[in-house]
């Protein structure tokens, strides 16, 4: 099993959440300047996801969400740089599981309903779900020191 230094893994985790900020703040942006290049065909179609009654809540973008939980992880995976090890009753990289378990089943639902209500994905949004995917992987790896 490949085991990475907790720094290494802290560093990694930031990469992919700074990575997944971008994106959902890309999405967010999107959201109010649809343009067509992100549709390929019927089935990946960026434009119908965020057409859909699920492309916004209360007139807030969906995608805000993933900026507000990319933000959160990196700022976790940094704090630990910064002398932080806790934050509350929980370690950073406890809170790190936490957010990145919601990350990730929120994107599964999100995609779930993409495939089988909405009958189109978004090829952004399958892209932050596997950011998070892999912060949630490196989240539950063991640490080598």
């Amino acid at each position: 099993m490949v085991r990475l230094a907790s720094g290494d893994k802290l560093l990694l985790i930031a990469v992919l959440a700074a990575a997944g900020t971008v994106v959902a703040l890309y999405l967010t942006w999107y959201y109010y300047n649809p343009s067509p290049w992100c549709t390929f065909s019927p089935g990946w179609d960026c434009e119908k996801v965020r057409n859909s009654v699920f492309g916004n809540v209360g007139g807030i973008p969906t995608a805000t969400v993933g900026v507000a939980g990319f933000a959160i992880m990196l700022a976790l995976a940094v704090l630990p740089f910064r002398g932080v090890e806790r934050v509350g009753p929980w370690t950073t990289d406890r809170w790190l599981l936490v957010f990145a378990i919601m990350g990730a089943l929120i994107g599964l639902g999100l995609t779930i309903v993409e495939i089988f209500v909405i009958e189109s994905i978004c090829a952004l949004c399958l892209v932050g779900w596997f950011l998070d995917l892999g912060i949630l992987g490196l989240a539950v790896m063991p640490t080598a020191d």
